[in-house]
């Protein structure tokens, strides 16, 4: 057996390591000493009081001993891999002499060439082309698609940085998961300080704005109101020109003047020089409403704060970074105390909208920029996929033949195909859209969480909803950025028949041939309706490949041309598929990840459909309500307010309401803490026993996130009460951390005020 080390691990420093090692290596563990001590965790003896921790994992026909940790001075109790405070009795744990007794878990890929391991909340085993960019000194660019681990990459990457280092993406979701995967399995590093933001947070760490950002879905109800006016139909596109074209690229300006506007090349903007002048026009008026109603653009505030940002990280990694504009990626790396040290990572082709983002141009804007001295080889692509199956990663592939073979390439950077690196097959099925097809596939999915509905456009939902129950509907712009194990497309290409028979006009199967992408620009640079169609191919690339293992592709329509192009029959079989469920618990975390995601419609279709979420029967005191308490109480002299405003200023300590209910007469705020066991038996009863089964059943009716009448959420109130294990049991449910009360304090900051 080969025994790999943990790359955090020193064997120099290690007592007797090496005769340990070989003796594990020949399988002889009864001279290693190993015995048993947690799940897939064995100990061996290293001397008198020194312990190597492994675990066992196979990988294809081999079972490799993967050594995690050193434990000195039999200190189990400090370990970052069993329970902290561990403590052990090496008298009573079993013996394993025979390493074939233990179940080996199962690894998706394993790189036997390198000696050592990474870990992240799982093993990683970096392929040759990521330990080459791995060792690769900043600055660099990685491209990959969603699979290819680039961010499992960036983030071991991130544990080499010393000092102030920054994790920035656009997605709130993507900033918890990396930040969670970045410190699990105990992970600590006293040589650095990591700050994991959204673009918003870093926004509001230079200053906060005045307002909130005016956001798609604020943009598209302002929309409706010019549409007829405008001539102009989409919002989509319209947003994106507002955020792409005339706010993002440029970093010498807010924006486009008219005129810079109307100068711009036909491959500059997604609109045609006919219809920029109302796309202009339309675009003042927009800058008009957000002065009048407290929003704001990301884009022209990011140049106001180039004025404000100091120097103030050592190292930045920027994910996703397809999602930011010229201006926002200047802003963020003009924190930086040296210009060279960061690392951008991204994937173009989950771009849905032509916005004009491409790997070259970022090339271009990284060589203009001073003191930068950016390397010649810039940028790394990683090609290998290991999370999306074969039959997955093979139509998506197809799909960008085509889009090579129609529309040219839109870099070399970009021009590449994915190889599938996973033993997952998977299913890729078209399906005609007949009654007894949704309706099989409506009820063996609408309570999993494990399958989505897409289509193209947002009006096209109602539609879909007709045939599926499940709450996880979303148009192909929404969709992005998701991830489901199984994926339905509803009608995705029916709708479009003439848009995807102008995208496969003149393109053979020849053109799709071979495994590789020829490069070469469209033939004719002057034809603006590529860009159009551009929209139509890109959004089918990102709706299959938010597919794990499989694809329903159920179409009105299912003898287009397209479909043969790709390689796919009619299935008239019956479908192999059982009914998966998932659990209330399932069915919770979904719905807060898509609120972190900003998928605010499926969250709330959740809450009412799966979860049957209830609005909690009280008052909750904040703002307008309890201020109408207060004059009820101290002006009106209600005796019930009086009672209420009691029970309220005990909660938060409040002296100031306290001494005014004393001096209105209310003789228990003379003498309050003879209340306070009252009040906890009336309000907090569920929270201070260890038996969660009351506090259980008012999540299950209200949320994981109800506010109490003093505006207080479970997760506060178990803090509050220091009630750990429930505190460990909401988090794991999925409540929310960030949401704060009415003296604008989290649970967290709860849990020190009460241990202070």
């Amino acid at each position: 057996m080969q025994v790999l080390l943990y790359n955090q691990l020193n064997p120099q420093k290690i007592p007797n390591f090496k005769k340990i090692k070989d003796f594990l290596e020949a399988g002889d563990f009864r001279s290693a000493e190993v015995k048993k001590v947690g799940d897939n965790l064995y100990r061996a003896r290293l001397d008198k009081s020194n312990r190597l921790l492994f675990a066992l994992y196979r990988y294809g026909e081999q079972t490799y001993i993967l050594v995690l940790e050193w434990i000195q001075q039999h200190a189990y109790d400090k370990s970052r891999f069993l329970h902290r405070g561990a403590s052990i009795d090496e008298t009573k744990i079993p013996t394993l002499n025979d390493p074939k007794q233990a179940q080996a878990e199962s690894l998706v890929y394993l790189n036997p060439v390198l000696p050592t391991f990474n870990l992240l909340d799982k093993i990683i085993s970096f392929d040759d082309d990521q330990h080459a960019i791995y060792h690769l000194p900043p600055p660099f660019i990685v491209i990959g698609s969603a699979g290819s681990g680039k961010t499992a990459l960036t983030l071991e990457k991130m544990k080499q940085a010393l000092g102030d280092v920054l994790y920035v993406t656009h997605s709130s979701y993507l900033v918890q998961n990396s930040r969670n995967l970045y410190y699990a399995q105990n992970y600590d590093n006293d040589n650095q300080e990591v700050s994991f933001l959204s673009f918003t947070e870093y926004l509001a760490s230079i200053r906060v704005p005045q307002g909130r950002e005016l956001r798609f879905r604020e943009f598209a109800q302002w929309f409706v109101r010019h549409r007829s006016a405008s001539g102009l139909k989409d919002p989509h596109p319209l947003f994106e020109e507002f955020k792409g074209v005339l706010t993002g690229p440029s970093t010498d300006s807010a924006y486009l003047s008219r005129d810079a506007y109307l100068g711009l090349g036909i491959k500059q903007s997604i609109f045609s020089q006919d219809e920029r002048k109302q796309v202009y026009d339309l675009f003042l008026k927009y800058l008009e409403f957000m002065r009048e109603h407290q929003y704001y653009d990301a884009n022209i505030l990011s140049h106001e704060y180039l004025a404000l940002v100091e120097p103030s990280y050592d190292f930045i990694v920027v994910d996703e970074v397809q999602d930011l504009t010229n201006i926002q990626l200047q802003l963020i790396l003009k924190s930086l105390r040296d210009p060279k040290n960061f690392i951008l990572c991204g994937d173009s082709n989950q771009i849905v909208h032509p916005n004009f983002f491409s790997w070259s141009k970022l090339k271009s804007f990284f060589y203009r920029q001073e003191g930068l001295d950016a390397p010649a080889e810039l940028i790394r692509i990683l090609n290998n996929n290991y999370r999306n199956s074969a039959q997955v990663t093979a139509i998506a592939n197809r799909i960008l033949k085509l889009k090579s073979a129609r529309f040219g390439s839109v870099d070399r950077e970009s021009n590449y195909l994915v190889r599938s690196s996973t033993a997952k097959r998977g299913t890729v099925l078209l399906l005609a859209d007949v009654a007894a097809t949704t309706r099989e596939l409506n009820q063996k999915t609408r309570q999993s969480t494990r399958f989505a509905v897409i289509v193209m456009h947002p009006d096209q939902k109602a539609a879909a909803k007709q045939h599926f129950q499940t709450p996880l509907v979303f148009s192909i712009q929404e969709a992005k950025g998701l991830e489901y194990d199984n994926v339905i497309l509803y009608n995705f290409c029916s709708t479009n028949t003439a848009q995807f028979r102008e995208i496969t006009r003149d393109v053979g199967p020849e053109d799709l041939a071979g495994e590789e992408l020829h490069y070469g620009r469209a033939k004719d640079k002057s034809d603006k309706s590529l860009e159009i169609y551009k929209f139509y191919i890109n959004a089918l690339y990102v709706a299959v490949t938010r597919a794990v293992e499989s694809i329903y592709i159920i179409e009105a329509e299912p003898e287009q041309r397209l479909f043969n192009l790709l390689g796919l029959k009619l299935w008239q079989q019956p479908l192999d598929l059982a009914a998966r469920d998932s659990s209330l618990e399932e069915w919770r975390q979904e719905a807060r990840k898509l609120e972190l995601q900003g998928k605010q419609e499926q969250a709330e279709a959740i809450r009412d459909q799966i979860l049957k979420l209830k609005t909690v029967p009280w008052q909750v005191l904040k703002g307008d309500s309890l201020a109408a308490l207060e004059q009820q109480a101290l002006v009106q002299n209600n005796k019930k307010a009086k009672l209420l405003l009691f029970e309220y200023a005990l909660v938060y300590q409040d002296r100031n309401r306290l001494n005014a209910l004393s001096k209105a007469g209310f003789k228990p705020a003379k003498q309050p803490e003879n209340s306070l066991k009252l009040l906890n038996q009336k309000y907090f009863m569920p929270y201070e026993t260890k038996n969660p089964a009351a506090m259980q059943r008012q999540v299950d009716q209200y949320g994981v996130d109800f506010r109490n009448p003093f505006n207080q959420t479970p997760l506060m109130i178990a803090a509050r009460l220091g009630n750990d294990e429930q505190l460990a049991q909401l988090v794991d449910m999925g409540a929310n951390t960030g949401l704060i009360n009415n003296v604008g304090l989290n649970a967290f900051q709860i849990a020190l005020e009460q241990a202070s």
